[in-house]
């Protein structure tokens, strides 16, 4: 089978592709015949050494790659609500690239996997669009949770009512499902998106703010919220300025935890740190088959030109996500 590996940190030309033996089966396991995978900034974090400080148990070579979607060669006992998906269904999911799985992702043909990381694929999906959302979408939900959270707010559908929220990002997967989850629970949701976004941002619930620079956002909101929200969730800008939309003893929320502001002004700051939950993501791709979590894929690559997909991606300017396919 093809694996995608690199040796060293560095460019995208480090990534090498190689063949290896296909697993057998393993007790506790299960593998999925991987067929699309998201390329995410973390994979050109990580391949680059970015996050290096992270990891440093990681050896080389390693094998990139979070999201993955395909068809389980094996019977899989997921559990909960999700129960047994039997081999040849469809599966989405992620790996715990940054926990367990550190360096053995997803850029290969089969994947060997917990259970409890796969959630079966809605028919109207695509392979590619269901590898889109594992991680992403995932990360958005949990993030609108961690926002509750650390407002001292119970679950539940009214749960953030009258308490408002700033999304940077809202036309990306992780933006968009926070906000969808955040206008689920009641909160009012000022967001920013890509340049012509501004209607899929709109129809998630989310009042959109004018596109500037981080501190012209942080103003716009803080005059909207009259002197500040509650909470940003910053899943679009590399940007500390940010921090001055949030009142104070408000909360600060990052997608990347490489990206935090310090704290002040009794804000508290924290950064997204999430796992495979396969229920959440049924729930997440069931939204994306009604059409209320928009997911789009840019360009389908395949797998072995991995390198030249890094580089599309970091030369800028791609809307959606690039899937390396198989």
């Amino acid at each position: 089978m093809k694996v995608v590996q690199q040796s060293q940190y560095g460019p995208a030309d480090v990534l090498e592709v190689v063949e290896h033996d296909t697993p057998a089966a393993v007790d506790g396991r299960v593998r999925v015949q991987v067929q699309a995978r998201a390329l995410n900034p973390a994979d050109i974090g990580t391949r680059a050494g970015a996050f290096a400080a992270m990891t440093p148990g990681l050896t080389f070579p390693a094998v990139l790659g979070w999201d993955f979607a395909g068809v389980l060669l094996d019977d899989a006992t997921v559990g909960g609500s999700v129960g047994t998906l039997a081999a040849g269904t469809r599966v989405a999911g992620f790996v715990p690239w940054f926990g367990e799985a550190l360096g053995a992702g997803s850029y290969t043909e089969v994947l060997v996997v917990d259970p409890t990381w796969v959630a079966p694929v809605p028919d109207a999906l695509s392979t590619a669009e269901a590898a889109v959302l594992g991680m992403n979408a995932v990360t958005g939900a949990h993030a609108a949770d961690m926002v509750a959270d650390l407002l001292g707010v119970a679950g539940g559908s009214d749960a953030l009512a009258g308490r408002t929220v700033l999304v940077t990002g809202a036309s990306g997967p992780v933006g968009a499902a926070a906000v969808l989850t955040l206008v689920g629970r009641g909160a009012r949701v000022l967001a920013t998106g890509s340049r012509g976004d501004d209607e899929s941002v709109a129809a998630l619930g989310a009042e959109v703010l004018p596109r500037t620079d981080a501190a012209g956002i942080a103003a716009a909101a803080r005059e909207a919220a009259d002197g500040g929200v509650d909470a940003v969730f910053n899943a679009g800008l590399a940007s500390h300025e940010l921090l001055a939309a949030v009142r104070d003893g408000g909360v600060f929320v990052s997608a990347t935890r490489g990206y935090m502001p310090t704290a002040e002004r009794g804000v508290t700051v924290d950064g997204v740190h999430v796992e495979p939950d396969p229920e959440r993501l049924v729930a997440l791709l069931d939204e994306a088959v009604a059409g209320r979590l928009p997911v789009r894929v840019a360009k389908e690559v395949p797998l072995e030109d991995a390198a030249a997909a890094h580089a599309l991606v970091e030369a800028g300017g791609v809307r959606g996500k690039v899937v390396l396919v198989s």
